[in-house]
């Protein structure tokens, strides 16, 4: 990869941090324990410390490699291959998972009579378009895109804090532990440890970047975000509107009233997902069409965008019969993610120890 086509920290630490906002930023974090949802982001928070440590330790043993050249290294072509068909996938259902999150929330929310096609079709050309221009184009992209979503958290939350309702914060801890543990594996996985996509893009980081760094930083700057965003929605739907809403941050922007002057801010919500949601799929795009390019022996992933976003665009249109349908995937997702998200990693962990020392007593 040419020099000029990697990423800076900054750059990086932005892109993962819109990555992990994707979604959530209008579905909202899991809340299934209404006003004892702070507990399970920061234990979730506390549980992606040794799993981003064991990204960054794969990032730091094979420095400008993804992990499709990294399997093919440790697992020989057989095993390589297979982890590779097996990432392409993961990253094509995750593209497709946030496309369907897109349309779904905008027929919802401002467009009832539109049919969802168009929606997905403009989405996935924008995305397409950006992962065709390289990794430090997202990057870039996600540095002018987090000031932006950055400044409509903080102003919204802000601008609710004489709407709020402390009550709704009570009584403290009445979920039972094994809920507490349920929906905080659910917050981890969603979306915290999808972060293993970008070692399907390592070779688009500077080889001057700290991995550990840079995941410490971004999982610093999303467990603020997602607590602010909590406790605002918490604070002015209650519990029990938060609860049955769909698109919680959306419905909270809505009832957000500054003086007689200013009201109906939801397009500030819908603006974040916007952008959060271009970068999670781009980023999706990319670590599918890295994967395709290696699995035949391309010499680059670009003529691998178009066809990879044309069946995320046919994947989306038949994953869920309605809206129903993808709330109650999300239950059953973190069993499914489980192998790529944590297994696969920590094999390739250990294994790549094993070749460190190996080559170091070699030398």
């Amino acid at each position: 990869m040419m020099q000029n086509e990697k990423v800076t920290l900054s750059q990086a630490v932005y892109t993962i941090v819109l990555f992990n906002f994707g979604s959530s930023v209008i579905m909202g974090i899991n809340t299934s324990v209404n006003q004892d949802a702070w507990l399970p982001i920061i234990i979730a928070t506390a549980l992606s410390v040794p799993v981003f440590f064991i990204y960054s330790r794969i990032l730091k043993l094979f420095p400008e490699k993804n992990l499709f050249e990294i399997s093919e290294v440790l697992l020989g072509k057989v095993g390589g291959k297979i982890i590779t068909v097996m990432f392409i996938w993961y990253s094509i259902h995750l593209a497709a998972l946030v496309l369907r999150n897109f349309s779904e929330f905008t027929q919802i929310s401002s467009m009832p009579e539109t049919p969802q096609l168009p929606i997905m079709i403009l989405m996935i050309t924008t995305t397409i378009y950006l992962a065709r221009s390289s990794m430090r184009a997202i990057g870039k992209w996600s540095v002018a895109a987090i000031f932006l979503a950055s400044f409509v958290v903080i102003f919204t939350f802000v601008a609710s804090i004489h709407q709020v309702k402390l009550s709704d914060l009570l009584p403290f801890m009445e979920h039972p532990p094994a809920e507490i543990a349920k929906t905080s594996f659910q917050i981890f996985s969603f979306p915290y440890a999808e972060t293993v996509i970008f070692l399907c893009v390592g070779g688009g980081f500077h080889k001057e970047n700290k991995p550990f760094k840079m995941f410490s930083y971004a999982l610093l700057m999303i467990l603020i975000v997602f607590l602010l965003v909590f406790f605002r929605n918490l604070t002015l739907l209650g519990r029990s509107m938060m609860a049955i809403s769909f698109f919680p941050s959306y419905v909270t922007a809505r009832i957000i009233e500054i003086g007689d002057f200013l009201a109906r801010i939801e397009g500030s919500i819908s603006s974040n997902f916007l952008l959060a949601g271009i970068v999670k799929i781009s980023v999706c795009l990319l670590a599918a069409a890295k994967g395709l390019s290696n699995l035949f022996k391309l010499k680059g992933y670009r003529p691998m965008v178009l066809p990879v976003g044309m069946i995320v665009l046919a994947l989306c249109s038949i994953l869920y019969k309605n809206t129903m349908d993808m709330f109650i995937f999300i239950e059953y997702y973190p069993y499914y993610a489980l192998p790529f998200q944590i297994i696969i990693p920590l094999i390739i962990c250990i294994l790549g120890e094993v070749y460190a020392r190996k080559q170091k007593n070699k030398q």
